[in-house]
């Protein structure tokens, strides 16, 4: 599904609504003609020349987004495979990249644009796309329980807000950059530090809408969403790197990593949300930026580093991020 949802062929393609009943049926009823593979930044990955040969479509060369999607994608058709022989696991990393590229960048892009006040015609219409980018629901508290719900939701992703019978997934819906934003708020607030990215990015949101409808100048609006959501993608790369260092934790420092020590999901998501931030941010110098990517590694550190080796890395790579963004430093343990 996600190789197909990349090139554009998936509108005819039934969405899965276990447990719901929705108003659209096909992808191509949510949004129609879609090619993430046409809409991805065509820029070199930074430090993308030092991935393994087996990893890079080629290697000791910087590759863009779509050139390394696009080689995995192949990968796993040709060979029918879930993850590189270096513990890359393709759907995962395919999934957070493209979360990057192209809707993280779209979406920053646009609402940096509207706070420098660059944004002059089709206000209404860019706005709404930036919207559509951050995947909120139109309306959020119902959707919302930070004390006693499932990663900060009070059910599920999806709600029938209108009582009209059936959920409407262009509106009653949260979706992924948005469910991290809940999941990441819900955290700092449980841990007596709050911290409501999401609040903020929504309120944000419909408050510039309005101002752009009573013909103001909504660019202090778009500054507050922009720095919640660059915010989130900086937390998640921390929460991918805490849930690697809790497993090796339980290890010995001397040892050297070897598969099964870590979680090869949270690397690849770790690594994609890390690349993300090369799409818009405004904290990061080029080498605080390549430094956290380089921290991170190349691939899960197989045969390479010691435990404590690898842990020096990935605290430098929180600490990195930490300090950029100035987060509580005991949310950041607890993300």
């Amino acid at each position: 599904v996600l190789d197909e949802l990349y090139t554009g062929s998936i509108n005819d393609k039934t969405v899965p609504t276990s447990g719901i009943s929705a108003q659209q049926s096909t992808y191509g009823d949510i949004a129609s003609g879609v090619n993430l593979s046409a809409l991805t930044d065509d820029a070199p990955l930074a430090q993308s020349q030092n991935l393994e040969s087996t990893d890079s479509p080629d290697p000791e060369s910087q590759v863009t987004t779509d050139e390394l999607l696009s080689f995995y994608f192949e990968q796993a058709g040709a060979d029918d495979i879930t993850r590189t022989e270096n513990g890359v696991v393709l759907s995962q990393f395919a999934e957070k990249m493209l979360l990057g590229t192209p809707i993280y960048e779209r979406g920053a892009a646009i609402l940096s644009d509207f706070a420098n006040g660059n944004v002059s015609s089709n206000r209404a219409e860019q706005w709404d796309a930036a919207f559509g980018y951050f995947g909120f629901p139109r309306t959020l508290e119902s959707f919302l329980d930070y004390s006693g719900g499932e990663e900060g939701l009070a059910s599920t992703p999806a709600q029938d807000i209108d009582g009209n019978g059936s959920v409407d997934l262009t509106s009653e819906y949260v979706y992924t950059w948005a469910a991290y934003a809940i999941e990441r708020s819900a955290t700092a607030e449980n841990n007596g530090n709050a911290n409501d990215f999401a609040r903020r990015a929504f309120d944000a949101l419909v408050q510039g809408r309005e101002d752009i409808e009573n013909g103001e100048d909504p660019s202090d609006h778009a500054q507050t969403a922009l720095d919640a959501w660059e915010a989130t993608v900086a937390v998640n790369v921390i929460h991918y790197i805490n849930s690697m260092e809790g497993e090796l934790s339980t290890l010995d420092d001397s040892k050297t990593v070897q598969e099964g020590d870590i979680d090869e999901g949270a690397w690849g998501e770790a690594k994609a949300f890390a690349w993300n931030l090369q799409f818009y941010n405004s904290e990061l110098s080029d080498t605080q930026l390549n430094d956290l990517l380089e921290n991170v590694g190349n691939d899960p550190p197989y045969g390479e580093m010691t435990v404590s080796e690898y842990e020096s890395d990935l605290a430098d790579a929180t600490q990195i991020l930490a300090d950029a963004y100035g987060f509580n430093a005991s949310n950041v343990e607890a993300w």
